[in-house]
């Protein structure tokens, strides 16, 4: 069974190669990945974090408010179609895993991406800004 195709195109990946005289032994190599793999630090960790991406629910939930910071938890729910209930289950999970961070306005919560990587990611996926909405100079 193969993979669904992407919805639409990605850029393309860097072409990379390896720098030196030589290429490394066998041994060399499998040692230089060892030491890269362990520090990266908990695989279990990231693996947990990158699940939450895997649900298009969530994905739907960080593309508004990639697009508008600041956007009303209710207004997400509205965008999606989702009940509130369930927009708020799954922004809580966001919340924890430190992709979005929620402020409190009075009676209403309002969200922002708090996350590089994944803000740079939604910018990859497609995710655009409402007009009006740019980065800081």
């Amino acid at each position: 069974m193969s993979s669904p195709a992407p919805a639409g195109p990605l850029p393309d990946c860097p072409t990379h190669t390896r720098t030196g005289e030589s290429a490394a032994t066998d041994d060399a190599l499998v040692g230089e990945l060892r030491d890269m793999l362990a520090s990266v630090g908990s695989m279990e960790e990231i693996a947990s974090r990158m699940a939450l991406l895997s649900d298009p629910r969530r994905l739907q939930i960080l593309f508004c408010i990639h697009a508008h910071p600041g956007v009303r938890s209710t207004d997400i729910a509205r965008a999606i179609e989702a009940r509130e209930s369930t927009t708020s289950h799954a922004l809580a999970l966001l919340r924890e895993a430190g992709w979005v961070s929620a402020e409190r306005a009075g009676r209403e919560i309002r969200y922002e991406i708090s996350d590089g990587l994944a803000h740079e990611l939604l910018h990859r996926l497609g995710s655009a800004h409402l007009p009006g909405v740019h980065h800081p100079e």
